[in-house]
């Protein structure tokens, strides 16, 4: 989703041959700016922080990477630079519908694609994509967005973007940080339920709060996922809603939330990003802030994490100059500024984060998702929902003991996915 509308616009259904065509060259100097800012020039290679292979083609033989075009604004100036310093083309083309043609693409294919970290299930089960090393700049991310393209102990990904959740609130009602989860409850809390029919993936933060996810991953491979609800953390906070029902309303939805936050009944809504424009056309930009979800239940509270990123192609025709691009140059400091500044997406490099902090929606909520999970990229995942949301509502509405609710839930699930 991209929520925070980029400062520049681009034509639709452009190619771009960044040495040849240059049909966004227009924009290229402006970018090439930003390398400046940031301590790297036009003249000098970007900052390199891993070595990958000494040995990169430079016979002028081109990369072609799949984008969409915002991103292409911010590798253009990256690409030029690649060109100089390795004698590498790099063919920027923009697709709008990424997944499906990269599925269908043969003797065409790219050797670099960029998009969300839940593609990679079909990817890998295909063999679309390849492992490679980051070769040291983990250390340069938002630890959750890296490890959402690790799969099986290995990486297949390079993050650049990232969004989740947070507690937003009035700078009236909360105008630091709260302590205690217990300050949230004070000012009011407002999670939408969607009328009534559930959100577990905005409870979350709460459920995770307990010791509750819903997969164990097995850390000696992170590709497996093994169901976790029916566990003792996951009735706790079963037992915990049922409580604590009173907080929450069955009827809230989207509306409703926004107008008793404007009359001041609730004080903190756990949203996203996109509702920043509003709370910034409602209650002013500095009437608000963004923190991380506190702890109802004495652990870390963990929203769900969607990243984007850059995969290498299975089939890259130089997968070594590939992995180069993808490591040093927009992997590095520059040039994930450069792709901040192009798309407005939330950086998950802290150097480009720190470098966003004039910008409220993306810099807070980036600050915001710092112990954020990766949503999980698994087919299993598309069985939960449904029955956790049911699950939740009926708990509220005291429907029955919330032990027995839980655990129903939990088998039904554990059915499904072993279907």
């Amino acid at each position: 989703m991209l929520w925070f509308r980029p400062r520049v616009p681009v034509s639709k259904g452009v190619s771009l041959k960044t040495t040849r065509v240059g049909a966004l060259r227009v924009f290229a100097s402006a970018i090439i700016s930003s390398l400046a800012l940031a301590g790297c020039s036009p003249s000098e290679p970007a900052a390199v922080i891993s070595e990958v292979d000494s040995e990169v083609t430079t016979q002028g033989e081109a990369l072609t990477i799949w984008l969409d075009e915002s991103e292409a604004l911010g590798l253009e100036s990256l690409a030029l630079q690649f060109e100089a310093d390795t004698g590498n083309r790099v063919d920027l083309v923009i697709k709008t519908d990424i997944a499906n043609e990269f599925w269908g693409a043969s003797d065409n294919a790219p050797d670099i694609v960029l998009g969300p970290h839940g593609l990679q299930r079909g990817f890998l089960s295909d063999g679309l994509i390849a492992p490679f090393s980051l070769e040291g700049a983990e250390t340069k991310f938002n630890s959750g967005a890296v490890q959402a393209f690790n799969h099986g102990g290995q990486q297949y990904g390079l993050p650049y973007a990232q969004e989740s959740i947070a507690l937003v609130c009035a700078e009236s009602a909360m105008p630091k940080a709260p302590e205690t989860f217990q300050d949230v409850v004070d000012v009011g809390l407002a999670i939408s339920l969607n009328d009534g029919t559930g959100d577990p993936y905005h409870l979350y933060p709460l459920q995770t709060s307990f010791g509750s996810s819903v997969f164990e991953v097995d850390p000696t491979n992170s590709g497996i996922l093994n169901l976790a609800l029916g566990n003792e953390e996951g009735l706790a906070f079963a037992n915990w809603l049922s409580k604590n029902a009173s907080l929450f309303d069955l009827k809230s939805n989207t509306d409703l939330i926004k107008q008793q936050l404007v009359d001041g009944e609730k004080g903190c809504w756990i949203t996203g990003p996109w509702s920043g424009a509003w709370f910034s056309a409602t209650f002013g930009e500095e009437g608000w802030n963004a923190y991380e979800v506190p702890s109802a239940g004495g652990q870390e509270a963990t929203p769900f994490l969607e990243v984007r990123g850059a995969m290498l192609s299975a089939r890259a025709n130089n997968p070594s100059a590939a992995i180069k691009f993808i490591v040093e140059y927009l992997g590095s400091d520059p040039g994930q500024i450069a792709m901040f500044q192009a798309t407005g997406r939330t950086p998950s490099n802290l150097k480009a984060l720190e470098n966003a902090k004039d910008f409220k929606i993306p810099y807070q909520f980036g600050m915001a998702a710092s112990n954020a999970v990766p949503r999980p990229v698994s087919s299993k995942i598309d069985s939960v929902w449904f029955s956790l949301g049911e699950a939740q509502m009926a708990i509220l509405r005291k429907d029955d003991a919330p032990d027995l609710l839980w655990k129903m839930m939990s088998d039904e699930i554990a059915e499904a996915i072993r279907d």
